[in-house]
């Protein structure tokens, strides 16, 4: 594009998805020091917001050059919610419900070996269970 023309091309803005995608990347998930976070509950509010705003690609690079982007976070913590949940009438499942609205599994059977999917679902695993033993 040459000085002076205009980009007719819109990047989509997500205020939603990015603030909820920001807490759970910044909180002690993903950062030695982050601060503590009710995961189950930023879950749910990640889920609701990818399912309530409109996305582009732009959207689902979110953290690209971190350890998992926005798609790889929402499939990883799926698969550790599968595992995690305490029922129906849990904040687990709420959280899993929630993230179901966007990422439907098929026939797959995790996330995949060796990616930031896999990263994702390790370090939510390990929140986890970190926190049963609190």
């Amino acid at each position: 594009m040459n000085p002076g023309q205009s980009d007719n091309r819109k990047t989509m803005k997500t205020p939603q998805i990015e603030a909820a995608f920001d807490r759970i990347m910044s909180s002690c998930v993903f950062r030695l020091n982050g601060p503590e976070i009710d995961l189950p509950e930023a879950l749910i509010q990640l889920g609701n917001a990818v399912e309530e705003e409109e996305t582009d690609e732009t959207t689902w690079s979110l953290g690209e050059c971190l350890e998992c982007d926005l798609g790889a976070l929402i499939v990883g913590a799926y698969w550790a919610l599968t595992e995690w949940h305490a029922g129906q009438s849990s904040s687990s499942y709420a959280a899993l419900c929630s993230l179901g609205q966007v990422f439907s599994p098929g026939m797959t059977g995790g996330p995949e070996p060796e990616s930031s999917e896999l990263v994702a679902y390790e370090l939510i695993h390990e929140w986890f269970e970190a926190d049963t033993v609190n």
